[in-house]
């Protein structure tokens, strides 16, 4: 159905040939693959048929995701849900399989191909169907290695020790070990989670199918049970959280062992104390304002007339930074004059973003020049963030010399924009 969605095909390829009786076999047996995809009209059209289906035809329609079926189709059909088979089983099918071929493999070599399949019996019988044209009566794993990858299940069992005996020495050892091998860090720690997850079933339920799938030799199995009923529930939990949260960072990663590095880290520090998710540190505002902002406006004596002609000509100061830095300049539209002591001025602002702008290195000195041109005053400039009230009430409209300028015209100053047509409306 995913190349056949419309109502046509329905009509021509199934409706009209199912009237007619089948030549040799009992029943025609139409089979619908991915029906979720075929269109609202080519549903109803099919639905006349389903509901009085002709004696010999047998529909089967198939579908991964049949919350996307009619609910009129599925009334009128009986539905079987096929699950994932379990490793155990899908081992002692691949093992019938080689036996009626008389084929002797490995345990080790049907386990690893039973996991890859995840459930899928027509995918393990694929992978074995590879394995047995390599040939020969026997099959050991060391020889199919270029068509199965060698499962990191040891390793992976390995480090898990290491995590939990709290040995961050030797965890580190098994991962460069990895890399240096040539092993997949990435697949290797999906591996890991995997395999935690597996025992972390286990010990919810110790009835949990799929525990033993989990070790390569029954002396493993057993370890392995030995390791579920050490551990509590919240030890396991925590170690899949910080693996799975740390190996997140794989892709921003120089280093691509570094994120399951720091993760084994993290767990051997202090097993006891069970760490929370990593999340990225909460920024909290700062209580303090920039720079300390007196109390009020003080000004020197003999320093009156300085401070005013620096108020007056602020309109020009701010746009006698664009020369040197248009953004500065920007900045600098939402600042005023504060105050003014010995040769100190501070410069006040709305808004600590505007406010942190002028601590960049080089910028105040750049202040301080334009200030000197436009005013002949000599200065050292500081930044400090004022309340809303204070702000507003030694706010002044920018006015240029010989006339105002609205905020339209600021805008375009600004961003060095021109008017290149004006409607009224």
């Amino acid at each position: 159905a995913a190349s056949h969605t419309g109502v046509d095909n329905i009509r021509e390829n199934i409706i009209e040939n199912a009237r007619f009786t089948p030549q040799r076999a009992k029943y025609k047996v139409y089979i619908i693959d991915e029906v979720h995809m075929l269109s609202i009209s080519a549903f109803n059209a099919l639905l006349k048929t389903l509901e009085e289906p002709p004696e010999h035809v047998i529909f089967i329609l198939a579908t991964t995701e049949i919350h996307r079926v009619p609910e009129t189709i599925m009334s009128r059909c009986q539905r079987f849900d096929f699950k994932r088979i379990t490793v155990p089983d899908l081992v002692k099918r691949l093992q019938f399989v080689a036996g009626s071929e008389k084929v002797e493999i490995e345990e080790e070599l049907l386990l690893n191909i039973a996991r890859r399949a995840e459930g899928s019996v027509r995918d393990a019988e694929v992978t074995l169907s590879q394995v047995l044209a390599i040939g020969g009566k026997k099959i050991t794993l060391a020889e199919v290695e270029m068509v199965i990858p060698r499962s990191n299940i040891e390793q992976v069992i390995v480090l898990f020790k290491h995590i939990l005996e709290d040995d961050g020495p030797s965890a580190l050892a098994v991962i460069n070990k990895l890399v240096e091998e040539g092993i997949n860090i990435s697949e290797f720690t999906k591996e890991l989670i995997d395999f935690v997850r597996r025992l972390l079933l286990g010990k919810v339920s110790s009835n949990y199918s799929e525990l033993s799938a989990l070790a390569v030799n029954s002396d493993s199995a057993k370890e392995l049970k030995d390791l579920v009923g050490k551990k509590s529930l919240k030890r396991l939990v925590n170690i899949i959280e910080v693996i799975l949260t740390r190996t997140n960072q794989f892709r921003f990663s120089p280093i691509i062992q570094l994120p399951l590095e720091l993760a084994v880290l993290e767990l051997c520090q202090n097993s006891e104390n069970i760490l929370p998710p990593i999340a990225p540190p909460v920024k909290k505002p700062s209580a303090k304002p920039v720079a300390a902002v007196p109390e009020k406006k003080v000004i020197s004596q003999g320093n009156n007339a300085s401070f005013e002609k620096i108020k007056e000509r602020w309109t020009d100061i701010v746009a006698g930074l664009k020369e040197h830095n248009h953004s500065l300049s920007l900045s600098l539209r939402n600042s005023v004059p504060y105050a003014i002591k010995g040769n100190q001025l501070t410069i006040g602002f709305l808004y600590k973003l505007h406010a942190d702008r002028i601590k960049t290195p080089g910028v105040l000195q750049i202040i301080e020049q334009v200030i000197e041109k436009e005013t002949g005053v000599k200065v050292q400039a500081k930044g400090a963030v004022l309340d809303k009230d204070e702000f507003n009430d030694m706010l002044q409209p920018a006015v240029e010399p010989g006339g105002s300028k609205d905020v339209f015209d600021q805008v375009m100053e600004t961003f060095g924009s021109e008017l290149v047509q004006d409607e009224e409306k």
